[in-house]
């Protein structure tokens, strides 16, 4: 160990007492810092326009926008930098003549192979965590997730010590420092880019050259994914070369006739590193430290397929679910659909899947019409439905439909001032509509006073908002529209027009009319009602325990006592305890209320409820869920936490899709950043020239120091 510590301490010293030090540091920063001042100001006009535009802005994510696209130019430097640390390992020792000294010392050729290997990762390491400063400046304007910064350095270390480990070797093989720079650079390139090959080799040899490649090992750190593969994968790759470099170093002190003994620990090694690598691919365990695990596989999307053997077991035409993806295999998205869906064949054997080519494999794209690449092609017996690059929610309810044979028909109430589904305002509904048609729902516009009745082929109406009364004819049609054993989503804000609230008596439900406000302590209240923890027991809400929900300008419910109706209800969601309903119509929506003791119901109070009407002999029970607030399913709202997942989890219960009912997969964080002009100064100044500049006069520092001592003890 002590031989081992003075070989590091004497390489580290040899790398930072140089003027190397300074150059690199240096230039590496300018370089990762110009690319950071232009991802930041770049990520801040995308967050104006996000916040202009309701739907998008739920796709600003820190990560997404500035972490990976930072990392993924980062590598590409790591790379040629890399071998400038190695090459100055062993060849200048040859042509120095210090290697018959290093021979002649009681040192094993390990140590010197892993002392030396380690004193460049130490640097390397240094290198890298300079950068640290960049991601860490994005907490001062944002708040990311810290998951994927963790990842991605223990990423970039294991990658710097692989490519460490066969510059090492290199460098060992060769006696000139810039055949040994030019040589470890290629293999590093080989190594990075050996997936690009795929293409044109044979199957077998197509998939080693994937397995084999640091880009696609390293992708699952930039996303902040820890994955037991590509964590062996790292490792393995780099005891390998360490074990080479080992023997050829051996091998320079022995006649030609005694060198290939020294080569059986490397192959020896290598066959043990390609045992282990495929015991870890048997087993893989993946780590998803991102904010909302948006790249593990939604409870939603577990659910339906555990149940998938047993919903297949009643089908009669099919016995498994067969995917068809079209991807061209250079296409970036292609990895991450494989990914997708050979998690979800781990999860259940009936799902099989087959990545296919459309420049290929022309006789599959003719069978199912596939006009363009990134289709999927789900096929359930003789059904089959063709989806253009869905998501994993998509997927799932694709792969649901087609085992259920069934599409939920939801009809749309219109004519009385609800929200538009075409409107791309804040106040819209679009981001509902297309939430639902890509969950596999049928939504149709419906005019009660040119239809006059609900069409029998509707298995729920939503009633969003009413601004307007109700005509006593259209009241009769969702009357008759539950007594056939259908479903109601009812959505009323405050005030509601006296007719939908007489309707609503005698269902037992009536609406106060009252805002629910609610205390945020310091004297201040709040208008926004946010659910965590008020949650009933129904199956609806069940799994969002824990996850808030949000409701601008909420009425409260109130339950009527009138048990002779047959009609049995249950809470949803309720406020909570520091809330009360005002009363006072000049504060209820402006202003500063106050809790009135006496005349204000106070806290909780039901926000949502439940209702279940009589079954009769010729129809089952009906459904409805009614809920004080429209507003948390606007393009503003219906993205937030978990309104989507409530909304999409009433629904599964309206259209009786209880296997429906669970957190759907997340989309990327929504984390909006927007900066002032000198901030941008700021960060731009900071990051290509006083960063930069602190670390190479410390560098320099040290490298002065270091020669004022060696002038004064000679």
């Amino acid at each position: 160990m002590r031989q081992w510590n003075a070989i590091v301490r004497r390489e580290v010293g040899a790398f930072f007492h140089s003027s190397m030090a300074p150059i690199l540091l240096g230039g590496f920063l300018v370089l990762v810092g110009l690319l950071f001042t232009k991802l930041m100001i770049s990520y801040s006009d995308l967050s104006t326009g996000a916040l202009e535009s309701a739907r998008s802005g739920n796709y600003v994510n820190l990560a997404e926008g500035i972490f990976r696209p930072l990392v993924s130019t980062m590598l590409m430097l790591v790379v040629l930098l890399m071998p400038s640390l190695t090459m100055r390992l062993f060849s200048p020792e040859y042509r120095s003549g210090r290697y018959n000294l290093m021979a002649s010392w009681p040192v094993p050729d390990s140590v010197w192979v892993v002392g030396k290997w380690f004193s460049a990762l130490v640097a390397a390491s240094v290198m890298l965590l300079a950068t640290m400063v960049f991601f860490a400046s994005v907490w001062f304007f944002g708040q990311p997730e810290p998951g994927p910064l963790v990842t991605v350095f223990i990423g970039l270390v294991l990658l710097a010590s692989c490519l460490v480990a066969w510059g090492t070797l290199t460098s060992v093989a060769f006696t000139h420092q810039i055949l040994a720079y030019f040589v470890s650079l290629v293999l590093s390139m080989l190594l990075f880019m050996v997936q690009l090959l795929e293409r044109l080799l044979p199957d077998f040899l197509a998939n080693i050259a994937v397995e084999l490649s640091l880009m696609v090992h390293f992708e699952r750190f930039s996303r902040g994914l820890l994955d037991t593969r590509d964590i062996a994968f790292f490792i393995l790759m780099t005891v390998v070369p360490l074990t080479a470099a080992t023997a050829l170093l051996a091998s320079r002190r022995l006649p030609s006739r005694r060198r290939a003994a020294q080569w059986l620990p490397p192959l020896l090694t290598l066959v043990l590193a390609v045992v282990l690598y495929s015991v870890v691919n048997l087993a893989p365990s993946t780590w998803d430290l991102t904010g909302n695990k948006r790249y593990s596989l939604a409870p939603q999307t577990v659910k339906v397929l555990k149940n998938l053997d047993a919903d297949l077991d009643v089908l009669e035409d099919a016995d498994k679910v067969q995917v068809y993806a079209f991807y061209q295999r250079h296409d970036p998205a292609y990895d991450l659909t494989e990914v997708l869906l050979k998690s979800c064949r781990q999860h259940s054997r009936s799902l099989q899947y087959e990545m296919v080519d459309p420049e290929t494999e022309l006789e599959l794209v003719r069978r199912y019409g596939v006009m363009v690449s990134r289709s999927i092609v789900v096929e359930v017996g003789d059904r089959s439905a063709t989806i253009l690059q869905p998501e994993e929610s998509g997927l799932i309810n694709a792969v649901f439909r087609l085992v259920k044979g069934k599409r939920p028909v939801i009809g749309y109430l219109l004519g009385h001032g609800e929200h538009r589904l075409d409107s791309d305002e804040m106040a819209g509904y679009s981001a509902m509509q297309a939430e639902l048609i890509n969950q596999g729902y049928d939504i149709r516009p419906l005019v009660l006073s040119e239809t006059g009745g609900i069409p029998s082929a509707c298995d729920v109406v939503i009633v969003a908002g009413p601004r307007t009364e109700p005509s006593p004819l259209e009241t009769a049609a969702l009357d008759n529209h539950l007594a056939k054993g259908k479903a109601l989503m009812a959505l009323f804000d405050p005030p509601t027009p006296v007719g939908w609230v007489r309707w609503l008596d005698q269902y037992r439900v009536h609406l106060s009319g009252d805002v629910i406000i609610t205390s945020t302590g310091q004297g201040k209240v709040s208008r926004m009602v946010q659910v965590i923890e008020g949650y009933g027991s129904h199956e609806i809400s069940i799994p969002l325990q824990g996850v808030p929900t949000l409701f601008p300008f909420a009425q409260a419910l109130q339950i009527v006592d009138d048990e002779s109706t047959g009609i049995k209800g249950a809470l949803l969601l309720v406020s909570n305890e520091v809330s009360w309903a005002e009363k006072d119509p000049g504060t209820r929506f402006s202003g500063n209320p106050s809790f009135n003791q006496g005349v204000d119901a106070p806290g909780p109070l039901p926000l949502a409820l439940v209702l279940e009407t009589p079954a009769t002999e010729k129809a089952k029970s009906g459904r409805m869920v009614i809920v004080g607030n429209s507003e948390f399913m606007n393009n503003s709202m219906v993205n937030r936490d978990g309104n989507r997942d409530l909304m999409l989890n009433i629904l599964g219960w309206l259209a009786r899709e209880e296997g429906l009912i669970e957190l759907r997969g997340r989309d990327p964080l929504s984390q909006p950043v927007i900066l002032t002009s000198n901030q941008k100064n700021l960060i731009q100044w900071g990051a290509v020239v006083l960063w930069p500049l602190f670390v190479m006069s410390v560098s320099v520092g040290i490298m002065v120091r270091h020669r004022r001592r060696t002038e004064e003890q000679s």
